[in-house]
């Protein structure tokens, strides 16, 4: 039986979502991903999407930056801005998810860091809350992004109640490809699977992100573990890699879903 897997607008940037959903629908996806900058600049198009989707057809909103000051603290403002017109955009694609992300913060320490994005997480799932929709947290495996590990997004979310996560493929590799340990994979709700090409970890950033299969990343290790921890949600193919952007969107994303369901399948699944 094919996997879930769902395909994040990112991957088509510069393809309308209503076209993105068009396409997996076709070719066998689950769902997509909607990326919040085109729909915040573009009303037609939130309008367009919210017309044709279907409950939870479009599984996340890629996602809400928990910024932070420099001594750790909260930027309340910033994220009260950010957050509202993300959840109503959620509310009116029928999204049960939204994702967020903590910032790239040069500068700010980990532990301040680590108790800014526990307070941001419980306020954004608040207002999420009263929404009917979901926080999902995403660690950034960059080494300027003060929680860039798995184990400090676990200490991160650890006592934080309604929260779950999202891990992605290359910024698991950019923070080292670390066994999973203590992160908690019951809490996951999507994996983005990508591919990363031979430059050194500390350099790879998200535009770099080639198809599942065509990278260096260790990826049957990383599947091997997040199903032997229990996992068997669903896969988003997400790059940011503008090489794809100007081919045929339906040819990139048929490639794509080859590549993603190709791997998962040669995978063999635990149990």
């Amino acid at each position: 039986m094919t996997p879930a897997i769902y395909l994040n607008g990112a991957t088509v940037m510069t393809t309308p979502t209503q076209r993105v959903l068009e396409i997996a629908r076709t070719l066998g996806y689950a769902g997509i991903e909607a990326r919040a900058e085109r729909l915040l600049n573009d009303v037609s198009e939130l309008h367009a999407i919210a017309q044709i989707a279907r409950p939870a057809e479009v599984l996340a909103l890629n996602g809400v930056a928990l910024t932070l000051h420099r001594d750790g603290r909260v930027n309340r403002d910033i994220l009260d801005e950010d957050l509202a017109p993300r959840l109503r955009i959620c509310k009116e694609v029928g999204s049960p998810y939204l994702l967020a992300i903590p910032p790239r913060a040069p500068g700010v320490k980990t532990a301040p860091a680590i108790a800014g994005t526990r307070e941001a997480l419980e306020h954004a799932r608040e207002h999420a809350a009263a929404a009917n929709v979901r926080i999902a947290f995403e660690f950034l495996g960059f080494a300027d992004c003060p929680i860039n590990t798995p184990a400090l997004a676990a200490q991160t979310v650890d006592g934080v109640d309604g929260i779950e996560l999202v891990i992605d493929a290359s910024h698991w590799h950019a923070s080292g490809s670390r066994p999973l340990g203590d992160f908690p994979i019951e809490r996951i709700a999507l994996v983005h699977l990508n591919d990363v090409p031979p430059k050194p970890p500390g350099q790879i950033e998200d535009g770099d992100r080639v198809f599942p299969g065509e990278g260096v990343i260790n990826l049957a290790e990383l599947i091997d573990e997040l199903r032997a921890g229990g996992y068997a949600g669903p896969w988003s193919l997400e790059t940011f890699n503008e090489s794809y952007w100007s081919e045929d969107s339906e040819v990139v994303a048929r490639r794509g879903f080859a590549a993603t369901a190709g791997l998962i399948d040669r995978v063999r699944p635990i149990g």
